[in-house]
């Protein structure tokens, strides 16, 4: 049974973080993807490190981080956690190690009293939140001279507006999903200007 370990101190911190960075940029390289770089997601690590290091985890093997899972935004009041990031080594896919991450993740929320979850997630790593009963929605966001309206004169496909914001160099809208679809994603980045779409999923643990 693999072992999950938990983040015990800075240089563990750094070490998955390198890890996390590392995996993006080769997958985001292979799959000619834009890499967005990781100084923000160090940043919520560190935090969520001091408030508490529970949600911050890896698989290692041979002293090699293997696969990694990271919560930020870790609110008691409102019992919720935003599932930040999840990777595993390519040399390492399909044997499980996701699942069991995030079953474990979503054991210590438990336990925490967290009862929601969310996360935003590429559309090739969505199966595998479905298949954990993740409820999706998606998500798109514009900038600059770009406003809401402008997604929701391009909403070709009707999608059932869910909330909304929009601020002066900002805003993004959310919209229902019956199925997940790149034909969604494709869409929106190619007929809004700085727009950016990605699937969001949430999860109630009770």
């Amino acid at each position: 049974m693999v072992s999950i370990q938990t983040i015990q101190n800075q240089n563990q911190l750094k070490a998955l973080f390198q890890f996390f960075a590392r995996t993006f940029y080769e997958d985001a390289s292979n799959h000619q993807e834009h890499y967005f770089t990781m100084g923000d997601r160090y940043e919520e690590m560190r935090k969520q490190f001091c408030m508490d290091p529970d949600l911050l985890m890896y698989i290692e093997e041979d002293g090699k981080i293997i696969a990694g899972l990271t919560g930020k935004g870790m609110d008691l009041e409102h019992k919720k956690i935003t599932l930040s990031v999840l990777a595993v080594d390519p040399d390492y896919r399909r044997k499980g190690y996701a699942k069991d991450l995030i079953n474990e993740f979503e054991k210590r929320c438990i336990k925490k009293g967290i009862k929601h979850l969310d996360l935003g997630a590429r559309f090739r790593a969505c199966p595998i939140y479905l298949s954990l009963g993740y409820q999706p929605s998606l998500m798109v966001q514009v900038f600059d001279f770009v406003s809401v309206d402008d997604v929701r004169k391009e909403n070709q496909f009707h999608l059932k507006e869910k909330s909304s914001w929009q601020s002066d160099i900002y805003g993004f809208i959310f919209f229902e999903v019956d199925e997940v679809k790149e034909s969604y994603i494709q869409w929106f980045e190619q007929h809004v200007k700085t727009a950016h779409a990605q699937y969001i999923f949430e999860k109630d643990l009770f």
